[in-house]
């Protein structure tokens, strides 16, 4: 029962660091505070997380540009209206991990905020949620790789010590049978050293007789 409730508690945790949030209130992204929206992506280094939001900003229909922010001229989105507007963003790291995404959206006189423009911020709040859950998975996506690939090294090292036991397990059984082969070669050697020391006792008596007959001449 511990083990499952620390298992629960660690579960809680990861699911909650996990989420995306985005709070609607006044950021400073170009060095002016103004209404906006504070995304909080929980995975994803800062290099990365900028490349998705340039990426999602394009489909927005924007210009993207560069600088000490993220700068998106004349978006459009049909679900805003036939207007365009421009958007400001920057991203600053989270020591827990991940980043946090400021953003503005100017429609041309007025920043975009829930008390003037409800429909309008019910529908970016939604939009910055799904940015958010995208860049996050995407960062998430190139660590997935990461370990699919430490993964098949494993595996693949795995293979190998499968195979260098099946190797040295075959020269062990090979080792075996050549000893078994030796025994039984050794068993006949032993057998032909008797017959042979017969043979050579014989030949013995034979000299020895031939010898004898040789001392007999007078």
């Amino acid at each position: 029962m511990r083990k499952l409730s620390v298992f629960l508690l660690a579960f809680t945790a990861l699911s909650g660091f996990s989420q995306v949030s985005v709070e609607e209130k006044k950021v400073n992204v170009d060095g002016t505070t103004h209404d906006g929206f504070y995304v909080s992506i929980p995975y994803g280094t800062l290099k990365e997380l900028e490349k998705s939001v340039k990426e999602e900003l394009k489909g927005w229909d924007g210009k993207v540009k560069d600088g000490d922010f993220i700068f998106a001229d004349d978006c459009k989105l049909k679900e805003m209206g036939k207007n365009t507007f421009d958007v400001y963003a920057k991203l600053e790291a989270n020591p827990a991990g991940g980043a946090f995404l400021s953003v503005t959206i100017d429609l041309g006189g007025a920043y975009l905020n829930s008390n003037e423009h409800g429909a309008q911020a019910k529908v970016m709040n939604t939009r910055l949620h799904n940015l958010g859950i995208n860049v996050a998975k995407n960062a998430v996506g190139e660590e997935v790789k990461l370990e699919e690939k430490a993964l098949k090294d494993r595996q693949k090292e795995l293979e190998d010590l499968l195979a260098e036991q099946a190797k040295l397990e075959k020269e062990i059984e090979d080792y075996k049978n050549r000893i078994t082969e030796n025994e039984k070669a050794i068993e006949v050697a032993k057998s032909n050293q008797e017959t042979k020391k017969g043979e050579i006792t014989a030949q013995e008596e034979k000299l020895k007789a031939v010898e004898q007959k040789k001392e007999a001449i007078k």
